[in-house]
């Protein structure tokens, strides 16, 4: 069997792919790539109980990472945090019920 990083890479240009197709472009078994998909690791399209579909943006996800765009973070360094009502909720919540304060 070949070393998987001297297999060259293959062009990702179809809007879906089938487990069996990503697999033999991922180099793994198509049961790994259903098992990549029940597990959330991989979004796939459920189009019977029997025929799955990958999206190409989870493909490229899975398979080129370095193509996707991180995420975008917002930051808001003078927003203001009102401490007090933070800490009465965290109070609220780990309260027992059924016990009354006095």
């Amino acid at each position: 069997m070949k070393n998987p990083k001297d297999r060259p890479r293959a062009t990702l240009d179809r809007p879906f792919y089938s487990p069996a197709e990503l697999a033999r472009i991922a180099g793994v078994h198509p049961s790994t790539v259903l098992n990549w998909i029940r597990s959330g690791r991989l979004s796939g399209v459920r189009l019977s109980p029997r025929i799955y579909r990958i999206p190409l943006a989870s493909a490229i996800r899975l398979l080129e990472p370095e193509r996707v765009r991180p995420p975008r973070i917002i930051e808001r360094p003078f927003a203001r945090v009102n401490i007090a009502a933070i800490e009465r909720e965290l109070r609220q919540e780990h309260r027992r019920p059924g016990r009354r304060r006095s």
